[in-house]
């Protein structure tokens, strides 16, 4: 037996002591699953083998109060020859019994009589008598094995008692005068049976499983079971249940065996450690046991008694159940009226107890008891903290049943705004689905405040500008004149100012409020993104630029700091510092994965791709501009979607994948997107589209629009958007060199030359193309140096072209084979990666990042250790899933990406090396 070997010395002891003349006793004392009764049977067979006379014998709850119930199993059976069977089958006539219950001289005989039979028994061989469960041995059992270790003597007699040590509640005619007894004598040998470590599991798992296989599982089986043997086998049970197929099982299951054995372990614990029980499942933290006791009703020393009992028998380990599975298994043991009584009372503790929101609206939720009339302030109140925590799916869950059940007009339409605050994260589509109702209770005055914030930023977002303004008009009307407006106003002040500079300006001015907005904690992103965006565009010192970097990326990601973190990214990227920001956008982006957003991480996907586009890797822009607007479709974005739109048709352009490019231009986007810089970014790139498509004429307009737009707007000044270098490029395509050179040489004077590098390089490229041949190569030269610093490799890469054909048209073949050699290189890094890669080649990287963001976030995490290797196992323990769990991620993986094994999972997808976003992985160097 495993890890049984000093027990079996220890009885094998007292055995020898008993056969050479003696009476002893050992108890035998563990929970359950801790292997007594098996420990007591490979004993007893040991014993029979040496010449023992074996009298064996269980007790059992229902049999507790049966008289001599114990006795009669130890004397049953072909034990005494037919004379003494004859007198003993007398003794233990029930008519008898019942005078002995009555009659102290027929108790004495009853017991003197059955005590006799076993010493004379004795006298021909050693008596081996072995009761397992005496913890629920009759009354008068008791006193006949009291009686018998009294006269014993020097008989040859060793009795052996399995005690299960998880008992509390023991009641009044159980062992406590035997235990007495037992503890007054010197021959009493005392064995506590511990479950099997982490080596005895090892030691176990080897005899049901291959060595290769059982080493690996093992430590995972002694996390799982604590060591309880009765847990250890069902989990066994269930993994080669789980298999289904040849071989032994690779990764271990918990199922429907497991969790009967938990049940198992449930019955055979007193009353008090069953409702302790639950109560810990319900519970679930450890830091909330300190009213333990008033949840379960019974004083604190026996909650902690049997707290302990439970530890001892594996199903509780830190103070919280080892596995979900044990959770749910013990909540299974009680009906759903209990459990739905212990979720309320729990529910009720936990708040006076000052818990958290959150805890105490679960369990307001899993009692079902939603009339009551705190319930719908207890579910709101859980998801906000659910939001603040990330949870936004939690969140909407347990807005949905508020609302369902809330009967206040006004309170109902808050609920409305925290869905649609809480749907934007992960389903943008369903969060705008109340638009219209909580603009018509803003309208009315029902909704403000903080709560009219989401509602007004998603229909700007929308493109609904004119109930934005209507409702913003509203709200201003409600502040008294003078006073200080508050944040939330502010904040959709600044979302009205980005998206709409134009009628920002209009709204600004019907303002009445005055002073600066005292802003709370969570808001100060927006001070913060003010000192971040002036210490870009002052040129301030790096020590500066480092302080206001790392002030802003502190700030949590929420629907608040939303935009300042979205308006610090391309305050990056106008500022050239594309490495940070795509570092940034990587946090972001795994940060939207740890927080479920996947609306937010389609924003962040999108700046991504526009980074990789500045970077000049149109294969990795293309894909991830791709990969957003799979996550968030055209028609859901609003006017946001020229952000993914634009950075798609550019790089599909400069690929020269006109027919995709093509069809991403018959997109339907919003007429609204073209009053907003995301839609001047569109029609940039659709008018460079439409240059090189040779409808140079047609992309003019595109570019006077921007120009006419930036001037309405107030904001000519702006070289974010360079829009003379576009019209100098169209107006080159049309022959007119001279107004190419005049918007070429004003885009040069307003950009200087030491910020905007990539414009500034694309821009001289194109004005040498204005002057005659013998001139341009001096401003070609300077043009590589200027986009070699700047980071973009395909302009730098189209820089060189014209330098090589500028040398060959010059006869200068030297320096234009040269050149040639330096463009091919460069090529090679931004034509989709590759260098001579057909149109129509799959792009491995770009493959990838599709096949990931095809995924749902559960699937991806799954997919990404499966890419590193890792067994399912192993898989499982990193995620807290099932190893079954993890099975059915991957057939969901496999189907998607159609792919049959692990091997082409791998082969697709490639290794992943860290955990961020796989959009992101691609970035070129």
């Amino acid at each position: 037996m495993i890890e049984r070997e000093s027990e079996l010395a220890e009885l094998a002891a007292a055995f020898a002591e008993s056969a050479a003349g003696g009476v002893r006793v050992v108890v035998l004392k563990g929970v359950v699953g801790t292997g007594k009764t098996a420990l007591m049977e490979e004993f007893g067979g040991r014993a029979r083998g040496a010449g023992a006379r074996l009298l064996r014998a269980s007790g059992a709850p229902t049999e507790s109060s049966l008289s001599l119930g114990i006795v009669r199993q130890l004397l049953a059976g072909e034990v005494f020859d037919r004379d003494r069977a004859v007198v003993v089958r007398g003794l233990l006539d029930h008519q008898l019994l019942a005078d002995a219950a009555c009659d102290g001289v027929s108790r004495s005989r009853v017991l003197d009589g059955l005590a006799t039979a076993v010493l004379e028994l004795a006298e021909q061989s050693p008596v081996v008598i072995a009761i397992d469960d005496t913890q629920y041995l009759d009354a008068f059992s008791q006193d006949w094995l009291i009686y018998l270790i009294r006269r014993a003597g020097l008989a040859r007699i060793l009795i052996v008692l399995g005690w299960r040590d998880d008992d509390i509640e023991m009641s009044p005619s159980n062992s406590r005068l035997l235990c007495a007894e037992l503890y007054q004598h010197a021959y009493l040998r005392l064995l506590l049976l511990a479950p099997l470590s982490s080596s005895g599991v090892a030691e176990l798992m080897t005899e049901r499983l291959p060595q290769s296989v059982s080493t690996e599982l093992a430590a995972e089986a002694h996390q799982l079971t604590g060591g309880n043997l009765l847990l250890l086998h069902a989990l066994l049970e269930d993994s080669w249940a789980a298999i289904r197929g040849d071989g032994p099982p690779t990764e271990l299951n918990t199922g429907p065996e497991f969790e009967r054995a938990v049940q198992l372990v449930l019955r055979r614990c007193d009353p008090v450690t069953l409702r302790v029980a639950g109560a810990i499942s319900v519970i679930g933290e450890p830091s909330r046991f300190a009213f333990l006791d008033r949840l379960v009703g019974v004083a604190s020393d026996r909650v902690a008694a049997a707290t302990q009992i439970l530890t001892r028998t594996g199903l509780v380990e830190a103070g919280r159940m080892r596995h979900p599975i044990m959770a749910g298994a013990v909540l299974n043991a009680f009906s759903a009226t209990e459990r739905s009584e212990l979720s309320r009372r729990a529910a009720d503790l936990l708040k006076a107890c000052g818990a958290d929101s959150l805890t105490i609206a679960e369990h307001f939720v899993a009692s079902g008891r939603l009339d009551d009339p705190s319930a719908v302030l207890n579910l709101v109140e859980g998801a906000q903290q659910a939001l603040e925590e990330g949870h936004s799916r939690r969140a909407t869950e347990l807005l949905r049943l508020a609302y369902q059940v809330d009967t206040d007009g006004r309170r109902r339409v808050e609920i409305l705004a925290l869905l649609l605050r809480a749907g934007w994260r992960d389903d943008l589509r369903a969060s705008v689905g109340h638009l219209s109702e909580l603009t018509e209770a803003m309208l009315s005055g029902r909704l403000r405040g903080r709560h009219a914030t989401m509602p007004i930023i998603m229909l700007l977002i929308q493109g609904r500008v004119e109930d934005a303004c209507s409702v913003l008009s509203r709200l201003a009307a409600d502040v008294p004149p003078g006073s200080r407006p508050s944040w939330e106003f502010e904040m959709v002040r600044m979302w009205l100012a980005n998206i709409y500079p134009g009628i920002f300006r209009r709204v600004a001015g019907e303002s009445r409020t005055n002073g600066t907005p005292i802003m709370p904690p969570g808001a100060i992103g927006y001070r913060l993104l003010e000192h971040f965006q002036s210490s870009h565009h002052q040129g301030a010192p790096a020590e500066r630029l480092v302080q206001a970097d790392e002030a802003l990326w502190q700030q949590p990601l929420t629907e608040i700091n939303l935009l300042p973190l979205i308006l610090a990214l391309h305050t990056m990227m106008y500022a050239e510092r594309l490495e940070e920001a795509e570092q940034r956008c990587r946090e972001l982006t795994q940060t939207c994965l740890d927080l479920q957003a996947p609306t937010w991480r389609a924003l962040f996907c999108a700046i991504a791709a526009d980074i990789a586009l500045r970077r000049g890797s149109l294969g990795v822009a293309a894909s991830r501009a791709a990969a957003a607007l799979e996550l968030v479709p055209v028609a859901e974005w609003g006017v946001m979607a020229a952000e993914p739109l634009s950075t798609l048709l550019t790089a599909q352009t400069l690929q020269g994948k006109h027919d995709e490019a093509a069809r991403t231009l018959a997109l339907r986007v919003p007429d609204v997107m073209f009053e907003t810089p995301f839609g001047l970014s569109y029609l940039l790139a659709r008018g460079r589209h439409y240059v090189e498509r040779g409808l140079a004429q047609v992309a003019l307009d595109d570019f006077q629009a921007v120009a006419d737009l930036l001037d309405q707007w107030g904001v000519a000044q702006t070289e974010t958007l360079p829009w003379r270098t576009e019209m100098a490029a169209a107006h080159l395509q049309l022959g007119d060199h001279e107004t190419a050179a005049r918007y070429a040489r004003e885009q040069l004077r307003r950009i200087g030359t030491d910020s905007h590098l990539r414009v500034r390089g694309r821009t001289m490229r194109l004005l040498a193309a204005t002057r005659e041949l013998h001139l341009r190569p001096p401003l070609l030269c300077e043009a590589v140096d200027v986009l070699h610093r700047s980071g973009d490799k395909f302009e730098l890469a189209t820089a060189l072209a014209a330098l090589r054909d500028t040398y060959t048209q010059l006869g200068d073949a030297g320096r234009a084979r040269s050149v040639a050699r330096k463009t091919n290189s460069i090529r090679q890094a931004c034509f989709a990666e590759q260098p001579a890669r057909r149109v129509d080649a799959p792009d491995v990287l770009e493959e990838t990042e599709v096949d990931m963001l095809a995924l749902s976030d559960a699937e991806r995490r799954v997919a990404k250790f499966a890419a590193k290797g890792l067994t399912n196992r192993e898989i499982a323990s990193k995620l807290y899933l099932t190893t079954s769990t993890v099975e059915q991620h991957l057939t969901r993986i496999y189907r998607k990406l159609g792919v049959s094994s692990r091997v082409q999972l791998l082969s697709r997808l490639g290794p992943q090396p860290t955990p961020s976003h796989p959009a992101l992985e691609n970035a070129s160097a």
